[in-house]
């Protein structure tokens, strides 16, 4: 049973309304190109990683639990997903890389091979899930739970993949996940129904989503070099529409909306420092008249703090 599904990534989020909103001819523009391919592209990959686990099935009771974020005595670490058993919990690090992959063992190493032969060293993930079982040891044990964690490394699509020495874990591939679980077997009943249950239920409540925000501090990106604006919502490429008649109008599509400025709104919660205010709001999405901003924020789904010209607004995300 799955206990936890994944959600798109705030940082994923973060990023598309950062390129968005950077021009193409700031200096950092590139590197944030590549960083959105990087982060949707993981993302991707976990997916494909969730949709062969909807096809688990096993003669034993389990729980899976996809995207968690946990912490323990001040320590942040990251679970791309994770399957418990009546014997042990299992820390799935899915890796999304499309080249040959060659492992060797004594000392570990990884590398892909690019399509002339290349070969390049990744990080080891070996290395990344030992971390995390660490931390997840001590998570449980601070719980009273004692049962085995172990590590598997998955790769998210059906990778060319050469173990010239077998590592200290289990390498797959995304396709061949619902046949391992499948095939394992317990070899005692350390967790029963109910406790695996209960273990599920702690895992997920105590999953607490890191926030990157605000990604221009993350970036180390002027808020000067941010386009402000509403932005157009039928148009393809970023235009910016102007407030007239109580309605936002695109000069390029000619589409008429009263709500476009909440995309903006949440843009600027992703992007900028500190609470919004009215004078904020104003600047970012062109409007002049600060009464009419106040309606829009009294309208938006923000929490407002204070009152009167002391007003600041957060959002919860």
């Amino acid at each position: 049973m799955i206990y936890k599904h994944r959600t798109k990534p705030r940082l994923l989020r973060g990023l598309i309304a950062l390129e968005k909103r950077l021009s193409p001819t700031h200096e950092k523009y590139d590197y944030i190109q590549n960083e959105v391919y990087k982060t949707r592209a993981g993302y991707g990959g976990e997916q494909e990683y969730d949709r062969y686990m909807k096809e688990v099935r096993t003669d034993y009771p389990h729980a899976i639990l996809h995207d968690l974020s946990l912490q323990h005595e001040g320590v942040h670490f990251q679970i791309d997903s994770l399957f418990i058993t009546p014997d042990s919990i299992i820390i799935s690090e899915i890796k999304n890389i499309a080249d040959k992959i060659h492992i060797k063992a004594n000392p570990t190493q990884f590398m892909k091979q690019l399509s002339d032969g290349t070969r390049l060293l990744f990080r080891s993930p070996i290395a990344e899930v030992e971390r995390k079982i660490q931390f997840l040891e001590k998570w449980l044990a601070s719980r009273n739970v004692d049962v085995k964690v172990k590590g598997l490394i998955v790769f998210a699509y059906n990778n060319e993949i050469f173990i010239e020495e077998k590592p200290s874990m289990e390498v797959i591939t995304a396709y061949e996940s619902p046949t391992y679980f499948r095939s394992l077997v317990p070899q005692k009943e350390v967790l029963k129904g109910l406790d695996i249950e209960r273990i599920a239920k702690a895992l997920a409540r105590g999953h607490k989503e890191y926030n990157p925000f605000p990604i221009t501090a993350r970036y180390k990106i002027a808020e000067r070099d941010v386009r402000a604006g509403v932005f157009c919502t039928a148009c393809e490429i970023p235009v910016i529409m102007r407030w007239s008649e109580l309605r936002w109008h695109c000069p390029a599509c000619g589409v008429r909306e009263i709500g476009s400025h909440q995309n903006a709104v949440i843009d600027w919660f992703m992007l900028m420092p500190g609470p919004l205010t009215n004078r904020k709001f104003c600047e970012f999405t062109g409007i002049t008249n600060r009464h009419t901003a106040k309606r829009m924020l009294a309208r938006s789904e923000i929490q407002k703090l204070g009152k009167g010209r002391g007003s600041r607004y957060t959002l919860l995300i």
